[in-house]
C-alpha cells in the first residue's frame, strides 16, 4: 500500500509538472510561482528515477525510460545552450526542449500508472515476484556491453567531479568550462545511470556489487548537486559586497525592478531547466565596419551585430533586410530619445571565438529588451598560437596581431559608433563595456584607455564610459601564449586612475585559466588609485566559462546585479 501511495504521488508531480510546462509556454506566471516550478521539475524527475530503482514488474519499461531520459537529459541540455547562443532564435528557447521534458513528466506518469495497476491485478494472487531469468546469447552480451558503457560513464563523472570541486591548477585545460554550470544537469544523468546499472540486473539483486555501485553513484550526483547548493551562499556574498560598493541593489522598492523590467530575484531553477526567455528587441547582423587594405590589416574585415529596443509603432524600416526580432519592429533613428549603449567584446584567448554564437547572444537580447543599444563585435585575432589559432573564424578575422592591434581595431569601431549613434539611437554620454576572458582583458583596455587619456589617439574620446563590467578578465596573461603588446595594455589594470569608471567584475572562485587573483589585483588598484568604486562578485564552484550557459546559476546571478549596476550609473 505504501508503495502505492508513493507512486500517486509521483503521478500526481509529473502531471503538475506536465501540466505547468504547457502553460509556462502559453502564458508567464508571477516570478515566485515559476521559481516553485521548478522545485517540482526536479522533484519529479528525482522521484522517477527512485522508484525505477525500487523496481517492479515488466523491468522492460524501466530499460525504455531511463534511455529516454539520458538521451533527453542531454539533448536538453545541448538544446538551451545552442538556443541561448542563437541569434536567430527569437525567445532564446528551445521549442524542442519543452516538449522533451513533458514526454519524460509524461512517461513517468505513464510507468508509474502501469505499476499501481500490476499491483492490484497481482494482489492476492501470488505477492512474491518472482526472479528474473538470466537471459542468455546475445541477449546478455548487450547487457553486459551496457554496464562497461554505463560505469565507463559513471568514472568519467567522477573524475569531472573531483575536476569541479577542486581548485584547479590550470591542468584541466577548456573541459572546466563545461562542467559546474551544467552540474544539475550532470547530477540527474549520473543518478540514471546508476539506477540503469542496478535495474539491469547484471548480479542477483541486493549483492555487493549492485550496493557499491548504487552508494558511489549517489555520491557523484550528490556533488554535482553542490553548485545548486551554494546558490544561496553566493546570493548572499554577492549581495554583501555590491552593497558595500555601489549601494542597494534592490533600488529601494520591489516595485522599481518591475516596472524596470528587471530580474525579481537573482535566480530560478525554471528558467536553468526551460532556458531564461527573451522578447522585445531588434538586431541586425554583420554590418561591416571596417576593411583593412594596408600593412597587417590587408584583407581584414570586421562586422558587428545591433541588438536594438523596439520603437512603439510600425515593422522595422532599419537597414532594410537581415533583421530579427519580436513585437513591434525598431523603426530606424525612431527612438524616443537616446538608449543607454553596451560594448560587448568576445574572448577566446585573443585567437578564436567570435561575435554572435560564442558571444551568449541572450544577453544581448536581454540588455535591449531593457532599453539599452547593444554592440557585439569582433576584431582581428591572433594567428601566432599554432595550438589555438586553427579554431574555426573568419579568415577575414585572422592575422599578425598583437594586442595592441586588437585595441586599435576595437578602437575603430568606437570612432565608426561616435559617427553613427544617431542610427541607432545610442547614446554616447551613457556607454557601458564588457567582455569575458580575453574579451574582459580587452574591456578594460578600452574603457580605462579612453578614461585615462593616454590612447585616446586610438580610442575615440567622443564615448563617455560610464562603467566597466570585465568577466574574468584575462589581464596580463596574453604574453604566455606569444601575444605581446604595449605593458599597460597586455595589464591594462596598470591604467586605472582616479578618472577610471566604476566597476563590476564577474569570477569564479574555482578558475583553473585564469586565476582569481586577476580579479582581486583590478579591485586592489582601484581601491589605491582610482576614485569609483570596484566590487568582484564571487561565484562559488564556478570555473572559467561558467556564463557558457546562460540560463544557468552562475549567469542568471551576475546578470541580476548587472542590470542593477548600469542602471545606477547609466
Amino acid at each position: 500500500m505504501a508503495m502505492t501511495v508513493t507512486r500517486l504521488i509521483n503521478i500526481a508531480l509529473n502531471l503538475l509538472a506536465l501540466a505547468a510546462g504547457v502553460a509556462y509556454l502559453v502564458h508567464p506566471m508571477p516570478y515566485m510561482l515559476w521559481n516553485m516550478y521548478g522545485f517540482v521539475i526536479l522533484l519529479a524527475l528525482i522521484g522517477n528515477l527512485v522508484l525505477i530503482c525500487l523496481g517492479g514488474k515488466n523491468r522492460y519499461l524501466d530499460y525504455c525510460y531511463l534511455t529516454l531520459f539520458m538521451i533527453g537529459m542531454f539533448l536538453i541540455l545541448l538544446l538551451n545552450t545552442f538556443a541561448a547562443s542563437s541569434v536567430q532564435n527569437k525567445t532564446s528557447q528551445s521549442v524542442f526542449a519543452l516538449v522533451l521534458y513533458n514526454v519524460i513528466f509524461l512517461s513517468g506518469a505513464v510507468i508509474s500508472g502501469l505499476r499501481i495497476m500490476y499491483d492490484f491485478r497481482e494482489r492476492g494472487a501470488n505477492s512474491e515476484q518472482k526472479e528474473p531469468q538470466q537471459p542468455g546469447g546475445s541477449r546478455k552480451t548487450l547487457r553486459w556491453a551496457a554496464v562497461i558503457l554505463l560505469c565507463a560513464f559513471l568514472v568519467i563523472m567522477l573524475l569531472l567531479s573531483y575536476i569541479m570541486l577542486g581548485k584547479s591548477t590550470g591542468t584541466n585545460g577548456f573541459i572546466e568550462v563545461f562542467i559546474p554550470e551544467y552540474a544539475v544537469f550532470w547530477g540527474l544523468l549520473v543518478l540514471a545511470a546508476t539506477v540503469f546499472v542496478v535495474r539491469l540486473q547484471w548480479r542477483k539483486k541486493g549483492s555487493i556489487a549492485n550496493k557499491i555501485i548504487m552508494a558511489v553513484g549517489i555520491v557523484i550526483s550528490t556533488i554535482y548537486f553542490v553548485p545548486l547548493a551554494s546558490v544561496p551562499f553566493t546570493i548572499r556574498n554577492a549581495d554583501t559586497a555590491y552593497g558595500e560598493a555601489f549601494g542597494d541593489v534592490y533600488l529601494g522598492d520591489k516595485t522599481a525592478a518591475e516596472e524596470l523590467g528587471f530580474m525579481q530575484r537573482p535566480f530560478s531553477l525554471q528558467d536553468y531547466f526551460f532556458g531564461a526567455r527573451t522578447a522585445s528587441y531588434y538586431v541586425k547582423e554583420n554590418v561591416l565596419f571596417y576593411e583593412g587594405t594596408t600593412g597587417k590589416d590587408s584583407g581584414t574585415k570586421l562586422h558587428f551585430d545591433v541588438y536594438m529596443p523596439l520603437a512603439d509603432g510600425g515593422g522595422s524600416d532599419f537597414g532594410g533586410s537581415g533583421g530579427i526580432g519580436g513585437g513591434a519592429g525598431y523603426s530606424g533613428g525612431g527612438l524616443a530619445g537616446k538608449n543607454p549603449t553596451l560594448i560587448r567584446i568576445h574572448g577566446g584567448a585573443w585567437t578564436m571565438g567570435d561575435k554572435g554564437f560564442s558571444n551568449y547572444s541572450a544577453t544581448n537580447k536581454h540588455f535591449a529588451n531593457l532599453g539599452y543599444v547593444v554592440f557585439d563585435i569582433q576584431y582581428g585575432l591572433s594567428d601566432k598560437n599554432p595550438s589555438l589559432a586553427s579554431s574555426v573564424v573568419p579568415e577575414s578575422i585572422k592575422g599578425d596581431f598583437d594586442i595592441d592591434d586588437m585595441v586599435r581595431h576595437i578602437g575603430i569601431f568606437t570612432t565608426y559608433l561616435a559617427d553613427h549613434a544617431d542610427e541607432y539611437g545610442a547614446d554616447m554620454e551613457s556607454v557601458f563595456i564588457t567582455g569575458a576572458s580575453a574579451g574582459g582583458q580587452l574591456a578594460v583596455a578600452t574603457a580605462l584607455g579612453i578614461t585615462g587619456g593616454k590612447y585616446t589617439d586610438i580610442l575615440d574620446p567622443r564615448l563617455q564610459i560610464r562603467g566597466l563590467i570585465p568577466f574574468y578578465p584575462a589581464n596580463s596573461l596574453s604574453a604566455g601564449i606569444g601575444i605581446g603588446g604595449a605593458p599597460d595594455l597586455v595589464d591594462p589594470s596598470a591604467l586605472v586612475d582616479a578618472n577610471s569608471p566604476p566597476c563590476l567584475v564577474y569570477h569564479g572562485t574555482h578558475d583553473g585559466i585564469v586565476d582569481p587573483k586577476y580579479a582581486s589585483i583590478l579591485r586592489q588598484t582601484y581601491a589605491d588609485k582610482g576614485s569609483e568604486p570596484c566590487a568582484v562578485l564571487w561565484m562559488e564552484f564556478a570555473s572559467h566559462g561558467s556564463d557558457f550557459y546562460t540560463p544557468g546559476y552562475f549567469n542568471r546571478i551576475f546578470m541580476y546585479y548587472m542590470e542593477r549596476f548600469m542602471h545606477l550609473y547609466a
